[in-house]
């Protein structure tokens, strides 16, 4: 059983995704019969993230890797990070600082995917560089960041209307997260361009 667990993670990481992706985008209605909705996004891509670091670590620790297990993570990963953004950028009805990063994160890892799939054909492992960990913690951080900021724009229709307080608590958030998702994207196109030439090498 204890081979299996990492990998169960991964796939339970898949299946919450378009929960994920559904809650994010119901913050913008204010739907008044899930009052705990702002909390439940949070924890739900807390819960997702977690996993991601959780299922590689139980693997390495157990010594359990597997084939399955280094394809099916990164797929894992990419969808989980391609989803929200897609998710936040609709929420923020295309707002250009959101949309160009999140263009430019989803379109490197589609680029580093048929770069590791070219390297493979000629007998290749293209593992992940550590800037490129941190690339993914970035991008996992801005999600956050802009979750809690459509979080706070969410009110049952029953509460009093937001306050200037509120108002300035979602502006320092936007203003993180947006900042964090640039930085999360500068990181990602310059990650890409190296695994990118690495994988042309003959």
């Amino acid at each position: 059983m204890k081979t299996k667990i990492p990998n169960i993670l991964t796939i339970g990481r898949i299946i919450l995704i378009p929960v994920l992706v559904w809650g994010i985008l119901s913050l913008t209605t204010g739907a008044d019969f899930l009052p705990a909705m702002p909390w439940m996004v949070l924890g739900l891509f807390g819960l997702c993230a977690f996993t991601d670091f959780l299922d590689g670590f139980l693997a390495r620790r157990w010594q359990v890797t597997s084939d399955f297990g280094r394809m099916i993570d990164p797929i894992a990963d990419k969808l989980l990070v391609a989803g929200c953004l897609i998710a936040i950028a609709i929420a923020m009805r295309g707002d250009g600082l959101i949309l160009a990063p999140a263009l430019a994160i989803i379109g490197r890892d589609i680029l580093v995917s048929g770069a590791r799939e070219h390297a493979a054909l000629s007998s290749r492992v293209m593992p992940p560089t550590k800037l490129a960990k941190w690339k993914t913690a970035f991008e996992m951080l801005a999600i956050a960041v802009l979750v809690a900021y459509l979080s706070l724009g969410w009110q049952n229709p029953a509460e009093p209307f937001i306050e200037n307080e509120v108002l300035a608590q979602k502006a320092s958030l936007l203003t993180a997260g947006i900042a964090l998702l640039w930085f999360a994207a500068i990181l990602s196109v310059y990650t890409g361009s190296l695994y990118f030439r690495a994988a042309l090498k003959d």
